[in-house]
């Protein structure tokens, strides 16, 4: 499986500017913003670096009793990696909101510009993070409406996106009830046609990607097209 996994590199432009900042007026509580963010950000490569991990020795992931990702409660170590892609994405989100509180608290006291340029930083930074995981939605939507695409690579191939990217958009719709394409678990073929129904019970193993139950005999995902290896 291709590695894709984002880090959080986009937090290091405010952490800089909120350094120039607090040089340039000696301001030291700009301090804490700093802090919070760094923490942040080495919070999220962590993650990253994890994720990537898995990413590269993608395989089945066993499943604790009484079955699969689908049944119950998963160890945070055995998360599917949507889940730990998603579970960092909202804690980026939510844990950049405390800088913007203080700065924005700093501007409203003292309403210098000074205080307004990382303020403006930090709140692009927050709208980046928050939109990343939409964006391309409806160019898959589409894809997956034709009839000439086959495969998650054809519709990577055909939005410019990375695989991953587009079994993100995949997972998010078909968990939302917006989506009911499925793949061949031999071939990994797009089909609108459901494979079957697996009760978690019936299976011990589960997909790295998406944490569903999966057949001893799958090559592929049934319900992301993620390709496994057993």
């Amino acid at each position: 499986m291709t590695k894709t996994e984002e880090s959080p590199i986009g937090l290091l432009i405010p952490i800089g500017v909120l350094l120039i900042v607090m040089l340039a007026i000696g301001e030291p509580w700009l301090l804490i913003p700093i802090f919070v963010l760094g923490v942040i950000f080495i919070s999220g490569a962590a993650q990253s670096r994890r994720i990537r991990t898995r990413e590269r020795d993608y395989d089945y992931w066993k499943a604790p009793e009484p079955g699969t990702y689908t049944s119950g409660y998963i160890p945070e170590q055995n998360k599917p990696i949507y889940d730990q892609k998603k579970q960092k994405d909202q804690g980026i989100t939510c844990g950049t909101f405390i800088p913007i509180i203080f700065v924005g608290w700093l501007f409203l006291q003292t309403m210098s510009w000074v205080f307004l340029i990382p303020l403006v930083f930090l709140i692009a930074g927050l709208i980046e993070t928050a939109t990343k995981p939409n964006r391309g939605k409806s160019r898959v939507r589409d894809q997956l409406g034709r009839e000439n695409v086959r495969s998650v690579q054809d519709i990577a191939d055909s939005t410019g996106m990375t695989e991953e990217r587009v079994r993100q958009h995949i997972v998010t719709d078909k968990r939302s009830g917006q989506s009911d394409v499925w793949f061949n678990p031999s071939s990994g073929e797009v089909t609108h046609t459901p494979i079957r129904i697996v009760e978690p019970t019936q299976s011990k193993v589960g997909c790295t990607y998406c944490g569903f139950a999966l057949k001893p005999e799958d090559r592929f995902c049934p319900y992301c097209g993620a390709p496994i290896k057993t």
